[in-house]
């Protein structure tokens, strides 16, 4: 299960949740490309933390995902689980990535120090909101 929105401004919203099948993640790249037109360039932030580790396959989609959306991310962020095995395989597809302003965190409050400087006032106050959502 996903979601990807835009609610207020820029902030581009992600959310997964296991199982992630190849499927949602051509799904999720079609949501973005849409957003992308309609926004422009975006700051993003992703809740994972209802994610577990990828299938090869999965992972390889997310890492396109990841590439295709270089360019139009200002800033990316994502909060993930507290899993290991996971983390770990966020932060290398987002090293192969090749995007030093896309990060994933443990920590909503170094996340929301991570987006803060990109975000307006009233999108400040939306991922405020987005993350108070997390469980």
């Amino acid at each position: 299960m996903f979601s990807v929105e835009v609610k207020v401004g820029r902030l581009l919203e992600i959310r997964l949740v296991a199982p992630v099948t190849l499927q949602d993640i051509e799904q999720i790249q079609e949501r973005l490309n849409q957003l992308f037109d309609q926004h422009g360039e975006v700051v993003l932030v992703a809740d994972y933390t209802r994610a577990t580790v990828f299938s090869p396959e999965v992972a390889a989609a997310v890492l396109d995902v990841f590439k295709r959306g270089k360019g139009r991310v200002a800033r990316s962020a994502a909060l993930v689980s507290q899993s290991a095995i996971f983390s770990l395989q966020v932060e290398r597809l987002i090293a192969q990535a090749g995007n030093p302003m896309r990060r994933s965190f443990h920590d909503r409050f170094e996340l929301k120090a991570f987006l803060g400087a990109a975000l307006s006032h009233e999108e400040h106050i939306r991922l405020v909101q987005f993350l108070a959502d997390v469980p």
